[in-house]
């Protein structure tokens, strides 16, 4: 996962009055929501996080249609400043209007896509620092109808208003989005939904089936492992903030999620289906290789960052390394290792988890390990070349990068350093195996004894 904005982690700075109209719509107090919605925007003609929430509450309220002519100036608007994942939702806010948002798609995917001139060396821009913003007397008492045309009034404001940034500005990269052609993008915005998340509730939980990815538009989120219904102590990850990508491996897996993802605040979400990506990678065969490719790069680093084997690595030399891996997929059950026999190379696990197997007196299976993200398999019997102690079996649906027997002998000649850890890390295994084994032994007669 990546994230482009990061916060300290599990701390909420404060909520602004935006995020407090977005906690209102989520918590179905749509009219408070609007009124204060309205009171940023009246705050700050160019509030445009509070336009799109106008817009997005008039569509529900079935007065489409001067939210649709709005959006297209809050698309260029969030187009002008960088922001795609916003742009990406006033964009899917249009078409619930029942407007054509094709031309809004063509904008943004033109600002971003692959070969825009507009895309420069420069970061995204911060997001404003939220104005203050009361909800008048008089706003106070609208409801209704009334309170709809008042909503009407401050987008036609926006409307009329000059925006002062630059129409020409230098946009950021972004990871996936600017490697796609304009035509690509523009089809791939035509198949994104959006999903809001209230404080405190999850995005995606540790443990589930995942079938989605998705790209923060606004809000907070805390990345966690254990806790929960796990059994195991909470760790926090990461923070992440708009622009962030999590949940890519679904695109690419059906491994159950590493980690759950948690609103700190009201958060908004882009959700990439796997489903519709499919059936959109059918007719664009190119947008599927791209997403695969994305993927694959995802993973790659996630590894390259966090395994202890490629940490043995001069960081210069770690992506060559990698590049002579080849990527292996197991279903669940499905054998990486045998015991027995010699492994047909080095297993690095990069999503799902394996189950490291051998067997007890009566010959049922004993479990010594379960092993996941960043963990290698196979090293026994390529280091000390002697047959696999134990089995290894995918416990889910699981993705492994595989370093060839042919191409191990090469990579230690290059990589002495690599032998060493490998080397320490097959004998401490193999000895915990021996262990294992003679204690279950053990057991096994004290039973008997008894």
């Amino acid at each position: 996962m990546l994230a482009r904005s990061m916060v300290e982690p599990g701390l909420n700075a404060g909520i602004s009055p935006l995020d407090e109209a977005h906690a209102k719509w989520l918590a179905g107090d749509r009219d408070g929501a609007l009124r204060q919605a309205i009171a940023v925007l009246d705050a700050d003609a160019y509030a445009l996080g509070a336009a799109s929430l106008i817009a997005q509450a008039l569509v529900a309220a079935k007065r489409p249609l001067v939210a649709g002519e709005a959006v297209v100036g809050i698309v260029d608007g969030f187009v002008r400043r960088g922001d795609f994942p916003a742009a990406a939702v006033a964009a899917a806010i249009m078409e619930a209007a029942g407007e054509d948002a094709k031309l809004c798609r063509k904008t943004i995917a033109a600002a971003f896509g692959k070969g825009s001139k507009r895309i420069g060396d420069v970061s995204g821009a911060p997001p404003p620092l939220p104005a203050a913003a009361h909800v008048t007397p008089a706003l106070a008492k609208l409801s209704g109808t009334a309170l709809l045309e008042r909503a009407e009034q401050a987008l036609e404001k926006l409307m009329s208003a000059k925006d002062p940034a630059p129409a020409d500005a230098k946009l950021p990269e972004l990871p996936l989005v600017s490697a796609l052609e304009p035509a690509q993008l523009e089809q791939l915005l035509a198949h994104v939904s959006i999903r809001e998340i209230p404080t405190g509730e999850p995005a995606v939980l540790e443990g589930e089936e995942g079938q989605e990815a998705f790209i923060v538009v606004r809000g907070v989120l805390r990345v966690r492992r254990g806790g929960g219904e796990t059994g195991r102590p909470e760790t926090t990850l990461a923070a992440l903030g708009p622009g962030a990508i999590f949940g890519e491996m679904a695109l690419v897996s059906d491994a159950p999620r590493a980690a759950s993802v948690l609103a700190v605040e009201p958060s908004q979400l882009i959700v990439l289906a796997r489903a519709e990506l499919e059936k959109l990678a059918r007719k664009s065969p190119a947008i599927g290789k791209e997403l695969g490719a994305f993927c694959q790069a995802r993973m790659v680093s996630n590894l390259i960052r966090h395994s202890d084997i490629l940490g043995s690595v001069e960081p210069q030399y770690r992506a060559d390394l990698i590049s002579r891996f080849v990527t292996r997929t197991f279903d669940t059950g499905e054998s990486l290792v045998k015991q027995g026999e010699e492994s047909e190379g080095l297993f690095l696990i990069a999503s799902g988890s394996v189950e490291v197997q051998s067997r007890d007196a009566d010959g049922d299976p004993l479990v010594l390990a379960r092993l996941g993200p960043g963990d290698v398999v196979g090293e026994i019997s390529l280091v000390l070349r002697r047959p696999a102690t134990a089995d290894v079996l995918a416990a889910h649906p699981t993705v492994a990068l595989e370093l060839r027997r042919e191409e191990f002998h090469q990579v230690i000649r290059e990589h002495p350093t690599l032998l060493g850890e490998l080397y320490e890390l097959a004998t401490k295994r193999e000895e915990q195996t021996r262990t294992v084994v003679a204690q279950e032994a053990l057991d096994l007669d004290d039973v008997v004894l008894v």
